[in-house]
Parts: structure tokens; C-alpha cells; sequence
């Protein structure tokens, strides 16, 4: 339990450098991954993280080369970011563009999608939907009369035929599985400028820091990215201020397995500070999405994967995300920005990859 003491030590900012100086004894001690020789898939399955032999070689020796390339270069020399002041002090902000047309869905024709879905309504799996069609129930419309089902198909028709959008969103995720295509769907429902695309990279798992907070937006046609790099441990907290302020009101998260990943571990680092840690945004996950999808065609479903069979992406030394922190941490030992290069690439090409396949997946109609 905290004292007033230990919260009025932590609000006066002292505690940010004493976290730092902790973190930065800590480093080199041991990386959570495992190196599989040989680049043997059967002993992947020993791991729950992992690089191949023949990455972490190459991934080395782009280290040494990030090294000797960017030795004696500044931070703005590099990513041309600027400061950006917080309540909670400043952090180092990274602003950059990609183009994209993003084009709107028909609204009318996903409302269509869902009031065809007689499961929707209350007490209705698929079985009794067959059934019920059968008979020439074709929409929740229909059976607005129904003896039985007709309550609950008139709360359905009213909130599928409504305005409001977050309504919608939770009535289907609540009966269809978040894999679903219709539960993608109501994406649609939101305009594009609503969307906030987010991916984190830390030191790790299980509470360690978030070194890098990739964020992007889309303005006429084009995605505005902001990624808010640590320059130092002690930055985390205003970064996570400004992150936040970025995700307040009704802003619609996507992000590649954020539900189980990104947003939990946002709102953990924040809880660690004691700061408010609840996220409520609406929120398409795309790994659920394209698995669905693409399992049954592809060996994974990675985004490295998706980028190179539909994207028409290939990366170019790219480093495996269980090495980020090895990087980063190579940063804060010699104060060489080098190693933060590949980092920056790597979040930032996980964004306009993103934002590319919620394109993708939209334009498909997730059929």
C-alpha cells in the first residue's frame, strides 16, 4: 500500500530518475528469448519466445553496423522529432506521413449484412436461424411479429437501425465470436478520422517499460504518424500522458493482437504509476480478423507474413521483435542512437502495415 509520503515522492517526479536507475542496472542481464539453432521449427515449440539462429545473426551484425553508421549523431539529426510537453514533463515525439485511401464503406449495405443475421436477437442460435428462414424469416425485420421472438427482434432492429454506433458494435460482439465477420463490419459505422491505429514496443513482457508508443491517424488521404520514443526510462510517464490524451473521448482503436497484448500492457504501465488505467475505446483487432480470414492459407499469420502475400511488402533489415530490447538497451549503454534506427522502422512499418490491411480487410468485406 502506498503512503502519502511514497505518492507525494512519486507526483514530485523524483521517482522517474530512481525507475530509470533501476532499469539501466538491470540491463544485459538476460534476455527473454531463446536462439534456435540451426533454425529448427521443432524446437520452437519448446519457446513461447524465440529468433532463428540465421536472424539473430544477421540482426547482430545490423547492430554493429547501426553502431559504426550513427556514431556521433544526435537524436534530431537522425528522426527530426521535437519535445512535447506534458502535465507529466516531456517526452520526444516522432511525426511522419504515409499516403492512404482509406475509402468509406456503404453504411446501408452493412446494415443490411447484420439485420440478415437472425442470431443477433435474443434466444436465436444458428440452428433455430435455419429454421426460422425456412419459414421465410429472411431479416430481424421479419420477425419484428413473431410470437416468440418478436420482443426481442423489435430492442434488435431498433439498436441495428439506430445511431448509435458504439450500441451497435457492442450487440454484435456480444453474440457472435470476435472473430466474426459482422463484428469487423461495424468498423464501417465509424468515420476514418475516428480511427487511432497503436503499436507499442518495450523492453519485454510482464511490466517492463514501453520504450516506443506507435500511433497513427488518418487526415485527407493520408496517415499522420506519431511515435513517441523514450530517450530515457524517466520519459515513460509523460509518453503514457500523452498517449492517453491522444485515445480520450470516442477515438476507435485497431491495432494486431492489441487485445491481448498492446492495450493490456498500456493499461498496466499506467496502473504502475498510478495513473488512471482504463481503456473502454471501441477496439478491431485484426489478428482475430485475419485469421479467420487467411488460416487456412497461409503457414501464419504474422503481419510480416500478411505484408508480403497481399501487401506487396517486404522489409529490408528488419530486426525480430524479441530483439527490441536488446537494441534499445545498447542505446542506453554507449548513448549511440543507432540502434533506435531499426526500432523506429520496425513500429513505424507495423502502423502503415496496419493501417494498409484494415484497408484490405474492408475493401474484402471480410467475406
Amino acid at each position: 500500500m502506498r503512503t502519502k509520503s511514497s505518492i507525494a515522492h512519486m507526483e514530485s517526479g523524483h521517482v522517474y530518475p530512481s525507475i530509470s536507475r533501476q532499469w539501466r542496472s538491470r540491463i544485459g542481464k538476460s534476455h527473454d528469448y531463446a536462439v534456435i539453432r540451426n533454425d529448427s521449427v521443432f524446437r520452437t515449440r519448446f519457446h513461447d519466445r524465440y529468433v532463428y539462429e540465421s536472424l539473430h545473426a544477421l540482426a547482430t551484425e545490423q547492430m554493429q553496423t547501426v553502431m559504426e553508421t550513427y556514431q556521433g549523431y544526435s537524436l534530431d539529426e537522425i528522426f527530426h522529432g521535437h519535445e512535447c510537453d506534458t502535465y507529466e514533463g516531456t517526452c520526444y515525439c516522432i511525426p511522419s506521413q504515409e499516403p492512404l485511401d482509406l475509402k468509406e464503406t456503404s453504411k446501408s449495405a452493412i446494415r443490411s449484412t447484420l439485420l440478415s443475421d437472425l442470431t443477433l436477437v435474443y434466444g436465436i442460435g444458428r440452428r433455430k436461424e435455419r429454421e426460422l428462414k425456412a419459414k421465410g424469416y429472411s431479416t430481424i425485420a421479419d420477425l419484428a411479429c413473431h410470437r416468440r421472438f418478436g420482443n426481442a427482434a423489435r430492442e434488435t432492429l431498433a439498436i441495428l437501425t439506430g445511431s448509435e454506433v458504439t450500441a451497435i458494435e457492442q450487440l454484435v460482439s456480444r453474440w457472435l465470436s470476435p472473430s466474426h465477420h459482422c463484428c469487423f463490419l461495424t468498423a464501417g459505422f465509424y468515420h476514418s478520422r475516428d480511427l487511432i491505429f497503436i503499436d507499442l514496443e518495450t523492453l519485454g513482457l510482464f511490466s517492463r517499460p514501453i520504450i516506443l508508443f506507435g500511433l497513427a491517424e488518418i487526415r485527407s488521404g493520408t496517415l499522420c504518424i506519431s511515435q513517441y520514443l523514450l530517450r530515457d526510462i524517466s520519459e515513460e510517464v509523460p509518453a503514457l500522458s500523452a498517449v492517453m490524451d491522444q485515445l480520450a473521448g470516442d477515438r476507435v482503436l485497431v491495432s494486431y493482437n492489441g487485445k491481448a497484448f498492446d492495450i493490456p500492457y498500456l493499461a498496466g504501465r499506467a496502473a504502475f504509476y498510478g495513473r488512471p488505467a482504463v481503456i473502454g475505446n471501441p477496439h478491431y483487432d485484426l489478428l482475430h480478423f485475419s485469421r479467420k480470414r487467411w488460416k487456412d492459407e497461409l503457414p501464419d499469420c504474422r503481419l510480416v507474413t500478411l505484408e508480403q502475400r497481399f501487401l506487396g511488402t517486404g522489409r529490408t533489415d528488419d530486426i525480430p521483435g524479441a530483439m527490441v530490447p536488446e537494441f534499445y538497451e545498447s542505446f542506453m549503454m554507449t548513448g549511440n542512437p543507432g540502434p533506435l534506427v531499426p526500432i523506429v522502422t520496425h513500429n513505424r512499418q507495423d502502423l502503415v502495415s496496419l493501417a494498409r490491411l484494415f484497408g484490405l480487410l474492408q475493401g474484402e468485406g471480410m467475406s
